[in-house]
């Protein structure tokens, strides 16, 4: 096919290309080349959509590429289904119309610095890299099941459909890297399913859908690192069952979703870190419920306003390293409620407040499973930390920033950083939210033991009794206020011996000022005030006086004393030693 009807400029392209060369309308004033005024460019630099059709069309299944600057095309460029063996290169151009690339092959595709009313590439194979640097698209950006044998470069571009959906790249496939830093885009942008090889970056993006999803990238597949440095959102980010096999990084993001969720990466894998620090802002819930970590997940420094409830959900989550929360400043709950953490989980130096004026609990930490715990807060939580249930290394914490209620029932750590002083502990203890529980004070007792504190362990074990004792009936308190003066309920015996001394003083003095009378005179042997009064405390030892002499007058009532108080004491002895032998 011949073509017949050309104007100068179109005639120019064609002479080029043919010749192999570039095409260029470009003044040199770069205010008059600017893209945002092509549409008040005239002939000179003027071609027509069908022109540019037909002379690819002719030329058939050559190799040289197509490469034109500056020009402005009026019309809607069809090129679908299109096999070139040669590149397209559009750069600095103004489309009054799309651009229609779908299902076409071509070796490479270049709009850079290029102005379009959309662009529409879905199931478009390009063998290299597809280059939008600086480009603007006002209206749609297809590239769904698209295949990029290279890099796809949409940097510093401004993608604008507000409202809709501006960027939709599901199922495309990359072999390099997917490049989206420094660019606008308005309206919602998806890349459910996507898979790139290399490096995904969203540094200083600015993605905007507040309404919605500013970026859907459920099920991604990234090769490398996902870099999101010093981005900025509105709407939701989007990485559900991603998987990404380097590190996820937010450093100085800012996300906005006011009520809603800001970072959804509901059974997300990461082979690296994840790095949600360094300046990291949310307005929102961040959520990874169920993510594989590899490496760390680093809240460090972050600022979680949360959704007006929660602000942190990292249930049944699996992180490798360590979940490090140091100087946090969150407004809502926490929950890592049932998470697996290789290292410590710290939340150091943090500060945690309600959304709304309620006591509930802030942490949410039951079945948590880590190497340490650490809390060691600026200032106690604001609410409650629930803690049933978990299993941890070591306890790294600071019992004067803990808060006025706790739930501990179940919860399981083998050693204390710093126990600090025993009635501290005690203290802590009674902070328990559903009241007395016994397992808490026996978890505490049980490590005192291991790290040889022995003495601070029957204290604390002393202190669980008295804790029952509150919780019994008033007619069932009477014996247990005994056992506790007799001997500390089994856990201070040296009481007994000081009960022992004083009543054996006092019936050898009593006794020793008047004798008891001989039952039976003939055979009774030399009374003894010091035998006798061991006779009438000692209910399981006879030494013959208390059989051979009896009280009279006002001392048969401290002989009733006597014998009713050796009763009680060898009572209460006994129950220690057996509460002692169960306890071992």
């Amino acid at each position: 096919m011949r073509l017949t009807g050309l104007s100068a400029s179109e005639k120019q392209v064609r002479d080029d290309f043919r010749n192999g060369g570039r095409t260029s309308f470009a003044t040199g004033d770069p205010a008059a080349d600017d893209p945002a005024v092509g549409a008040t460019w005239g002939p000179e630099r003027t071609l027509r959509a069908s022109f540019i059709r037909s002379l690819i069309e002719e030329a058939g299944d050559r190799r040289a590429p197509l490469r034109v600057v500056g020009a402005r095309v009026e019309g809607r460029l069809e090129l679908e289904y299109l096999e070139l063996g040669y590149s397209l290169s559009f750069g600095e151009c103004w489309f009054q119309d799309d651009l229609d690339l779908h299902d076409a092959r071509l070796r490479r595709l270049n709009l850079r610095g290029t102005r379009l009313a959309g662009l529409n590439a879905s199931l478009a194979h390009v063998e290299a890299t597809v280059v939008m640097h600086r480009a603007r698209v006002d209206g749609r950006l297809r590239l769904d099941h698209a295949v990029i044998g290279g890099e796809l470069l949409i940097t510093e571009a401004h993608l604008s459909h507000p409202g809709e959906l501006a960027l939709r790249a599901e199922r495309v496939r990359v072999g390099g890297d997917l490049m989206l830093w420094g660019t606008t885009i308005e309206g919602r942008a998806s890349l459910r399913d996507a898979k790139v090889d290399g490096v995904m970056s969203l540094e200083r993006a600015r993605l905007s859908d507040p309404a919605g999803q500013a970026l859907d990238a459920a099920r991604i597949q990234v090769g490398s690192d996902l870099m999101a440095d010093e981005l900025r959102a509105e709407g939701t980010i989007r990485l559900s069952g991603a998987e990404i096999q380097g590190l996820l990084r937010l450093a100085d993001a800012k996300l906005s979703t006011p009520g809603g969720t800001v970072l959804e990466a509901y059974q997300a894998k990461i082979g690296a870190d994840l790095q949600c620090y360094r300046g990291f802002e949310a307005d929102g819930l961040v959520r990874i419920q169920g993510a594989h970590i590899a490496g760390h997940a680093r809240f460090d420094g972050a600022i979680l306003r949360g959704n007006g409830s929660s602000a942190l959900d990292a249930r049944y989550a699996e992180i490798g390293g360590a979940a490090r929360c140091r100087d946090m400043r969150v407004t809502g709950t926490i929950a890592f409620a049932s998470a697996r953490v290789g290292n410590d989980v710290d939340f150091r130096g943090t500060v945690v407040t309600a959304a709304a004026e309620e006591s509930a609990n802030l942490l949410y930490l039951g079945h948590l499973r880590a190497g340490e715990l650490t809390l060691r807060f600026a200032a106690p939580p604001a609410g409650g930390i629930y803690l049933a249930n978990a299993q941890i290394g070591v306890l790294n914490d600071d019992p004067a920033v803990w808060p006025p209620h706790l739930t501990r029932d179940g919860f399981v750590y083998d050693r204390i950083a710093e126990p600090g002083p025993v009635a501290g502990r005690i203290a802590w203890l009674a902070r328990e939210s559903a009241g007395y529980r016994p397992a808490p004070y026996e978890q505490l007792a049980a490590v005192y033991r291991r790290q040889g504190l022995d003495g601070e362990a029957r204290r604390v074990l002393l202190a669980k009794q008295r804790a029952r004792r509150r919780t019994l009936s008033l007619a069932a308190r009477p014996w247990g206020v005994v056992q506790d003066a007799a001997v500390g309920y089994g856990y201070r015996p040296e009481r007994a011996l000081g009960w022992l001394a004083a009543l054996l003083i006092t019936g050898v003095v009593v006794f020793g000022l008047r004798h008891p009378v001989p039952i039976g005179p003939d055979k009774a042997p030399p009374f003894n005030a010091l035998i006798y009064s061991l006779d009438l405390l000692l209910p399981v030892i006879n030494f013959g006086q208390g059989r051979a002499y009896i009280a009279t007058g006002g001392t048969q009532w401290v002989a009733y004393l006597l014998t009713a108080a050796g009763w009680i004491l060898a009572t209460t002895i006994a129950a220690g030693v057996a509460r002692a032998v169960n306890r071992a």
